[in-house]
């Protein structure tokens, strides 16, 4: 199979944005965080910037279609199919602490820069700036008597998918021949390849 596991595709992620906020030194990196991780997330302090990522496939026509290819010169006894569809990934990106909106205006431009798009691309990923929500949203959220600054985005990028399957050849066929509706059987068949 060609195509990113879901854990692949947040580490993808994780690594551009770490990339585009300038966060990539071992102390910052941690600032961008996977939403839902096994062993639960740290607590951290209203002053501090952090990045959380909700990565998942949403929904989508797009996901519905499929190009098949096939390769019969594979072997005598097989053929090759390529399954090729793509799908939609939605990146829920919420962004805490005193720079939030700063650091969303960063994420907003860096993720059009031609140095990502190639990132991306590599990996058979592409924006799809129709489908994001750009423009960050504003949502600071009251938490123990405080209100911590936080501010939301949601891109949406198509990844490419490429199924590869071998399937075997058939080797030989029975066929049995009736005359009419429900007539009597007239020939017993055997096709082979052999």
């Amino acid at each position: 199979m060609a195509y990113l596991t879901l854990t692949e595709f947040e580490d993808l992620m994780q690594s551009v944005f770490c990339s585009i906020l300038g966060w990539e030194s071992d102390e910052l990196k941690n600032n961008v965080r996977i939403s839902w991780p096994e062993e639960g997330q740290p607590a951290w302090e209203i002053t501090e910037d952090l990045v959380f990522l909700r990565c998942y496939e949403q929904d989508s026509s797009i996901n519905k279609e499929r190009e098949h290819t096939d390769e019969y010169q594979v072997s005598p006894d097989e053929f090759a199919r390529d399954t090729k569809y793509s799908v939609l990934m939605a990146v829920d990106v919420i962004i805490y602490g005193p720079n939030s909106f700063e650091n969303s205006r960063k994420i907003r431009d860096g993720i059009f820069t031609e140095e990502i798009k190639l990132i991306l691309k590599k990996n058979d990923i592409y924006l799809l700036p129709k489908e994001s929500q750009i423009t960050p949203k504003r949502a600071d959220e009251y938490f123990e008597g405080r209100w911590w600054r936080r501010t939301d985005m949601g891109l949406r990028f198509n990844e490419r998918m490429i199924v590869s399957t071998t399937i075997p050849a058939i080797n030989s066929i029975d066929v049995e021949v009736y005359e009419g509706d429900e007539g009597s059987k007239i020939a017993d068949v055997n096709v082979s390849n052999e």
